[in-house]
């Protein structure tokens, strides 16, 4: 189971729910405050017991779903991210001899039903190195990470860890922080404690662009009473913007910005009303306690003197516009920096090639667009543009998520997706999610298909719960299984149009269906040579297994594989289908629905295969009959 009015303001579109907020522009203390107090934005709150309960039937998924005979230890520390609906996603972290490991990270889904529906990552996957005694010192990592970037500021001490993206290696793990290629940066550099080969370099300052238009008769959170006031949110943990020096601007009279586009105290009101309206955003829409997850947020800074905006992990940072002009801090570009923040503090964090920074860059241009629907400001309504209104070089938008290739960005995904440069390589997911909310409304699939969205609230809510499965090296593959089961957890399994429209705007963005991926309802065998031709029965305790036709399987050249189980009557048993890879049981197929009555018919390469019979909930006896090719 698995105020007088001062000219237009620089502010961009985004929640406000503060105590003491003040119309900007009227003059008034906070003891007459004109300006309407907005409630307090919901926080998630979840069933009593609930969150241990998910990691109970995580562990429990994480026994039962490793190689072996299911019998392994849970694979790491456990860590319970709350969803939307009241579902939860278990993350583990690894260790080798002690040492933390990167690339092997799990992620199990747990349905509001306290239900574990499946997991990304590979649950009990041996994992051992063969010393870890590095023949590389720790100076050489040192200089190593150094060359990452071309100027430096500071490097850290290197640390030992084990680098499992493939075969797990003994590794140096150091971060250098400086300019590369003009900008800032903060590289993350795993280098191989044996070789010194780099074995990755993932840049950390995530740069993007945003809208810079003013508007009127806005709310924002600040601090203070009397003649002293802060832009503080608070309300909103975290929530500050000044200048370059970090701390935030002051002021006497709780009227802030004078409407001017090169007034950074003016871009501050932007970034503050922009901020609250993303945070209440993700509260309202998608149960999320704050950009950070646990009620905190990040700070922001004005006044870069770039054509550019990034966060680097810490904080949110803005420059302006070429023509200077405009500062950089409305709506999208505010949601798209705070989006790469959300992306770092789900499970898996934000370490990874190309492809995972596409997929970064694609996550802040989608909360861009959801905060930008959800504040609904009549001076920038919702779209799918991203840093349209900021004209960041004279050129209009800066990407296009219903038509990515319409500004040269792709719009399905292939392999060359992992050496394209990551703002670009955004093109298909931002594809996708216009495809998943939209439909080929306004837009064209890879595939001719013709799509019909699920909304833009529906689509963010399937987005997100996507990434609380998301592990380390994240990729296109990944992110459509686990959407896939994060559909199953938000809408069930009953009515699979949802669930349907997920899978399709996948595929009509051009990422092909996965091995061993979900499935809604029930899978129908074909109506001829149905599950006839072997029989067995047998009985099974809640948590246990049985194995047919044994537990070496059988081998085939390849064709269909059908079963069909039925178990007694109030249990809920669960059919699998696993392939032998040469060292481990591998799950290929699964029917996992709350019921004792399950079916699987699979195309199967040649191999060894086995049908395994487990009893997710409660005893009795089984029936499971199965054809091989």
């Amino acid at each position: 189971m698995r105020s007088t009015t001062l000219p237009r303001l620089a502010v961009a579109a985004l929640a406000t729910a503060l105590a003491g907020s003040l119309a900007l522009g009227a003059p008034t203390s906070s003891a007459s405050a004109s300006g309407e107090r907005a409630p307090a934005a919901a926080t998630h709150k979840a069933a009593p017991g609930a969150r241990d309960r998910a990691v109970d039937a995580a562990a429990a998924y994480v026994r039962n779903h490793s190689p072996a005979g299911r019998q392994s230890a849970s694979p790491g520390r456990a860590t319970a991210h709350a969803g939307t609906k009241g579902t939860y996603y278990v993350s583990y972290q690894r260790s080798v001899q002690g040492l933390p490991v990167y690339g092997a990270d799990v992620v199990v889904a747990v349905d509001a039903a306290g239900r574990a529906t499946g997991a990304t990552g590979t649950p009990g996957r041996p994992l051992s190195v063969r010393s870890t005694t590095p023949t590389r010192t720790r100076a050489q990592a040192r200089a190593t990470a150094r060359r990452q970037v071309d100027a430096v500021r500071s490097v850290s001490r290197p640390t030992l860890t084990v680098y499992a993206v493939g075969t797990p290696r003994l590794a140096w793990l150091t971060t250098v922080k400086g300019t590369d290629a003009g900008s800032p940066s903060i590289k993350t550099v795993y280098s191989d404690a044996r070789t010194g080969a780099v074995l990755l370099a993932s840049e950390g300052v995530h740069e993007g662009t945003g809208n810079g238009y003013y508007y009127p008769g806005v709310t924002i959170g600040t601090s203070g009473s009397g003649t002293s006031y802060s832009m503080t949110d608070p309300t909103r943990s975290g929530v500050k913007c000044g200048g370059q020096n970090g701390a935030a601007y002051t002021g006497t009279d709780n009227v802030w910005g004078n409407g001017s586009g090169t007034s950074l105290e003016t871009a501050c009101v932007d970034v503050l009303y922009s901020v609250g309206k993303e945070v209440d955003m993700l509260s309202a829409w998608l149960g999320r306690n704050g950009v950070k997850g646990n009620g905190t947020n990040y700070p922001s800074q004005v006044g870069l003197a770039d054509v550019n905006a990034y966060f680097d992990g810490t904080k949110t940072n803005f420059g302006h516009s070429q023509d200077n002009a405009r500062q950089l801090a409305a709506i999208d570009i505010v949601a798209h920096e705070n989006g790469h923040g959300i992306f770092e503090t789900t499970p898996g964090g934000s370490t990874g090639g190309n492809e995972t920074g596409g997929l970064n860059e694609a996550t802040g241009d989608i909360f861009g667009a959801l905060t930008e629907f959800y504040a609904g400001n009549p001076n920038d309504p919702g779209d799918y543009l991203v840093g349209e209104e900021a004209n960041l070089v004279g050129q209009g938008p800066i990407r296009n998520m219903a038509n990515p290739s319409a500004l040269g960005d792709p719009n399905c995904y292939s392999s060359a997706i992992s050496t394209t440069e990551v703002h670009s390589a955004a093109g298909p997911l931002n594809h996708w999610f216009y495809l998943l909310a939209n439909g080929t409304s306004g837009s064209t699939s890879c595939n001719g298909s013709t799509l019909t969205g699920i909304g833009i609230q529906n689509a963010g809510k399937v987005f997100y719960n996507g990434l609380l499965l998301k592990t380390s090296s994240w990729t296109h593959a990944k992110a459509r299984v686990a959407t896939l089961t994060a559909a199953k957890n938000l809408f069930g399994t009953t009515d699979c149009t949802t669930f349907n429209r997920v899978r399709d705007a996948w595929s009509a963005i051009s990422v092909p269906a996965q091995t061993g991926e979900p499935t809604c309802g029930t899978t129908t065998p074909p109506t001829t040579g149905t599950c006839t031709e072997f029989t067995s029965t047998g009985t099974l305790s809640s948590g246990t297994s049985t194995w047919k036709p044994s537990t070496s399987g059988f081998s085939t050249a390849g064709g269909v594989i059908n079963a069909c189980l039925t178990g007694a009557s109030g249990t809920d048993f669960d059919l699998y289908l696993q392939k032998y890879n040469g060292s481990s049981w591998v799950d290929v197929a699964a029917s996992e629905s709350a019921s004792s009555t399950e079916k699987i018919a699979y195309t199967a390469g040649s191999g060894t295969y086995r049908i395994e019979v487990y009893a997710y909930a409660g005893s009795g006896s089984y029936t499971v009959k199965y054809d091989t090719p």
